[in-house]
């Protein structure tokens, strides 16, 4: 069975040694490869990889006690994207001090167990980890000359997130919605359908229109064999149907610019309508009189600021009244 396993080779052990107290040796480069050891060549003599494929990453290296810990790793969407899968059987860490060239300081064998790198297509990613220590030097400091780019940490993923929520955010705000009625009048025959166009001031070319019917209109729709697709033009909207609608149908309708930004309305920046709330339409609404919204957003009733509102007690007393159990 093959040597498993990594280990600083002779360059790397002579570049350590050869190290002064506060000496900083640099991390160049991490390489993967698809070599395989060669026959009577031990990993502590090796130079390079057998086969180099493509540099790879680590972690944040940290130094305790003289011993470096990071953990390498290889992602088949790093540098541009791995266009043809390899069995990865080898990887090297590279270094240098200001005092030497670069030289490779730990070579890593899979031996027998190579493990398969899949080429990157239709953004799935690969992912290959392999922790490492090395034991420098007491007093040795630890640079890294290469993009350690790879790993992310729980906070950079958290702000990661929450950059993709405030940009997704920021698309819908630039959004306009709102409710029309389509009359049943101004649908005008084209060739063997009928066409209406629906004056809109904030309509443009650019946009991306959406729509979808109320309730009540969805019958007529089905009937009259609307078309579920519309298109924006400056200031219309254009609908399609198979035959002429018997009825007005109500809809609602969003429309978002592929620029981003509405060029509706004279030219006006993007802007987001909140529909009404209704009984059938999720919405916004205004707060009344006697509603009290706390800062979490809680909305509550002020009671004693209602008119004729009965207490419980009061309620009580008329149900004794009403419902006499003495007897």
């Amino acid at each position: 069975m093959s040597y498993y396993g990594g280990t600083i080779t002779v360059a790397g052990r002579n570049l350590i040694t050869g190290l002064i107290a506060g000496e900083t040796i640099t991390l160049t480069r991490v390489v993967v490869g698809a070599g395989a050891m060669p026959e009577g060549v031990e990993p502590i003599d090796m130079t390079g990889l057998v086969q180099p494929i493509a540099e790879a990453s680590t972690s944040v290296p940290e130094v305790d006690g003289g011993v470096v810990y990071l953990t390498v790793e290889y992602r088949n969407d790093m540098n541009g994207g791995l266009e043809e899968g390899f069995w990865l059987r080898e990887f090297g860490i590279f270094a240098k001090t200001d005092q030497s060239e670069e030289i490779l300081l730990y070579y890593a064998t899979l031996g027998d167990s190579p493990q398969p790198v899949n080429a990157y297509r239709d953004n799935r990613i690969d992912i290959r980890r392999y922790p490492v220590s090395i034991q420098l030097e007491l007093g040795a400091g630890v640079e890294v000359d290469y993009r350690p780019g790879s790993f992310v940490t729980s906070e950079e993923a958290h702000q990661m997130v929450w950059g993709m929520v405030q940009k997704a955010a920021e698309e819908m705000s630039r959004a306009l919605i709102l409710d029309i009625i389509l009359p049943a009048a101004d649908w005008q025959q084209e060739g063997e359908g009928y066409r209406l166009d629906y004056a809109l001031a904030e309509a443009a070319e650019n946009q991306y229109p959406s729509m979808a019917f109320h309730r009540e209109a969805l019958e007529t729709a089905k009937k009259a064999e609307v078309c579920p697709t519309m298109q924006s033009l400056a200031g219309k909207l254009r609908f399609w149907a198979k035959y002429r609608p018997e009825e007005d149908m109500a809809a609602t309708v969003s429309l978002v610019s592929r620029s981003g930004e509405l060029q509706g309305g004279g030219g006006a920046g993007g802007h987001y309508v909140l529909p009404i709330a209704s009984a059938k339409r999720l919405g916004g609404v205004r707060i009344g009189e006697n509603v009290q919204i706390a800062q979490d957003g809680t909305i509550s009733v002020d009671r004693a600021s209602l008119p004729d509102v009965a207490t419980d007690e009061e309620v009580a007393a008329m149900l004794e009244e009403v419902f006499d159990t003495t007897d």
